[in-house]
């Protein structure tokens, strides 16, 4: 694959966290007979104009040593003659969740045939913006890092070529790109929210569903005056849920007097509710939401059972919310990639859309990873230093899968050495048993289940270092795949032998005979779904003890239950001893659970079946890990 050598280029030498820039240059065009192309990268994010008019904008999320570009064709905005190119570029420089921290920079080139017309160096000018309000630093939240300020009063003609205040760009570190390995996302048609309510300067309004995209308001205002929008998915008290904690989902912006139309391009927001506050009445006002997509085929599926068929369609469509650049957890509160959610939505992807570009995009933006210990950090990109060690393990299963359905068995060459660096860690902290032990220290986050304490570990709690019967069996699974994955591509596998060892450990360490079941540790005695059913997949147990587990999954017990994200290992658990047998169980407790939440009026799937009630209010209503039905439903002709 060729990669794009050219130069960066920003405002200063010393940028600083929260910046935005604007850079203006122009270019002629002679004839229009040759495509018009534009290739941009930025860190950290952009959003461009020709002649003054909106194109496109959204940095693919990426790391300063794996940087993207996406190619735009501009043959419907250019014209014969000069050509105003018009960046806006926002410098986040602050690590969150959802972005590693690189230089400030702008990378760009215009081309028609073999001819450059333009591109990113010294004789591009540029400017601090003088609208987007530089320096905040005002959160959002951890995962999606700063909101920000837009002042329409000082809006100038810069976008059409007025040069007030701008100046050569600097020339400035960076390194080559590579091309866009995924579709660009698209904007379907814009629609208006519904006003259902207003009092004292305060306006709510209603999108009728979840949605995910891009905001624009225009209203009449006879002064200045600063505006609030807010957004999310919960109405409490009778307006938006905006401020949970320390989360704060909302945007500022200074209206001008007179007509304002602003189009609020640099967050994504995902909602069903926008609320505006503010300091005097607005006219004529209208909030538009443009829902932004990757462009997928879906594959027509219907199901036997009728009562199936909305959950199959709602599934289909909580995936399509939570894919963007990469699979989002939740639109609304993270936009994060996790390897335990992506690896449900892609295994629902592969029925619903047979696509497999966006899934490997995902798997190699995890591989491009870097942390100091091995482990793939908590998200990817993710600039903070935190990991779920579990998570590691469940990217074996990822990919695995994905190469399995793509039968693209050169990816898993290409991460081979990935893979082995990864499992490498977990090798080296077998102890005299011959089990892994779990991690210490605030960077690692023990976590394998929202349902207990004992499975969720308290986040950033350094906990005792022990052996678990989770993680362990965790290992096993990853361990048998990493062995499949050498045969295939034919590497020797030193793996499979290696999981044996560990089930064998396994029932020794967590095996309780007295009950017939697998307790967590020596330390916690609980007995949970997850910690039965991982030990039924990874081999651990035997005919008699797999009998008796999904018997008891099946009725009554009184074990720590699953939440959605895991239902797939109880599931699949079940099916694996019996398919026949337990088919109709699996479809009737996917018809129960579900059913429930499109009783309470959910348009998409949930976090957890409390909904927006759990984690202090902040559940989500919309979470790609909940969309497993899609599977299953396949598999199972329901």
């Amino acid at each position: 694959m060729k990669t794009w050598k050219n130069s960066w280029i920003w405002q200063n030498k010393s940028p600083k966290a929260d910046e935005h820039v604007e850079f203006l240059t122009k270019f002629n065009i002679d004839d229009l007979s040759k495509d018009t192309i534009l290739r941009v990268s930025a860190d950290s994010n952009y959003g461009f104009y020709i002649n003054g008019k909106l194109v496109d904008f959204g940095q693919y999320p990426d790391f300063p040593h794996y940087k993207i570009y996406t190619e735009y064709n501009l043959q419907d905005y250019v014209k014969v003659g000069e050509n105003i190119l018009a960046f806006e570029v926002w410098y986040y420089g602050k690590d969150t969740q959802t972005y590693f921290t690189g230089k400030a920079g702008l990378y760009f080139e215009v081309i028609s045939g073999d001819k450059v017309l333009s591109k990113s160096d010294e004789s591009v000018l540029s400017r601090i913006s003088p609208t987007y309000l530089s320096y905040r630093e005002k959160e959002i939240n951890r995962q999606l890092g700063f909101t920000y300020l837009y002042d329409s009063t000082k809006e100038d003609g810069w976008k059409m070529g007025d040069i007030v205040g701008f100046a050569p760009s600097f020339i400035v570190e960076g390194g080559e790109v590579l091309p866009r390995p995924i579709k660009k996302l698209e904007n379907l048609s814009a629609y208006s929210g519904k006003l259902i309510k207003s009092d004292k300067n305060r306006y709510l309004f209603d999108f009728s569903r979840e949605e995910v995209g891009i905001f624009r308001l225009r209203f009449n205002s006879n002064k200045k005056q600063n505006i609030k929008i807010c957004w999310g998915e919960h109405v409490v008290d009778g307006w938006v849920r905006d401020i949970i904690d320390t989360r704060d989902f909302s945007i500022d912006y200074v209206a001008k007097e007179g007509e304002n139309d602003y189009t609020g391009y640099f967050i994504r927001l995902g909602m069903r509710y926008v609320e505006i506050k503010s300091e005097s009445d607005l006219d004529d006002l209208v909030v538009d939401i443009i829902p932004r997509i990757y462009p997928v085929e879906i594959q027509k599926y219907e199901c036997q059972d009728r009562e199936l068929q909305p959950i199959y369609d709602t599934c289909v469509r909580t995936l399509l919310l939570c894919m963007h650049d990469h699979y989002e957890d939740c639109p609304w509160r993270e936009q994060a990639l996790y390897a335990l959610d992506s690896r449900n939505q892609m295994l629902c992807g592969y029925y619903a859309f047979s696509e497999y570009e966006f899934a490997r995009a995902s798997l190699k933006l995890f591989s491009k990873d870097e942390r100091a210990d091995g482990l793939l950090s908590i998200c990817a990109p993710a600039g903070v230093d935190l990991t779920i060690p579990s998570f590691s393990l469940h990217y074996f299963t990822e990919v695995r899968e994905y190469c399995d359905y793509s039968n693209d068995w050169d990816f898993a060459k290409e991460i081979y050495n990935k893979l082995e660096s990864i499992m490498d860690v977990f090798i080296k902290r077998r102890g005299e048993n011959g089990l892994v032990r779990t991690f210490t220290g605030e960077r690692f986050w023990n976590f394998y289940e929202w349902s207990s304490d004992s499975l969720s570990s308290e986040p950033y709690r350094s906990d005792p270092e022990r052996v678990d019967v989770v993680l362990n069996a965790l290992f096993s699974i990853a361990l048998r795949h990493m062995g499949y994955i050498c045969q295939k591509i034919g590497r020797v596998d030193g793996y499979s032998a290696i999981a044996k060892e560990i089930n064998e450990a396994i029932n020794q360490e967590f095996y309780d005979e007295s009950v017939g079941y697998y307790f967590m540790s020596k330390e916690d005695k609980s007995y949970s779904e997850l910690g039965q059913c991982v030990c039924v997949l990874c081999g651990a147990a035997d005919q008699d003890k797999v009998v008796r587990i999904c018997d008891k999954l099946t009725t009554s017990n009184d074990w720590t239950k699953l939440t959605l994200s895991m239902k797939c290992f109880k599931y699949d658990a079940l099916l694996s001893y019996d398919k026949e047998k337990y088919r109709d169980w699996v479809l009737d407790d996917i018809k129960t659970v579900y059913s429930k939440m499109l009783d309470q009026g959910a348009t998409s799937f949930w976090e957890t079946e409390l909904g927006e009630k759990d984690f202090d209010n902040a559940g989500s209503l919309c979470h790609g890990w909940s969309a497993l039905p899609v599977y299953y439903l396949s598999i199972l002709k329901g």
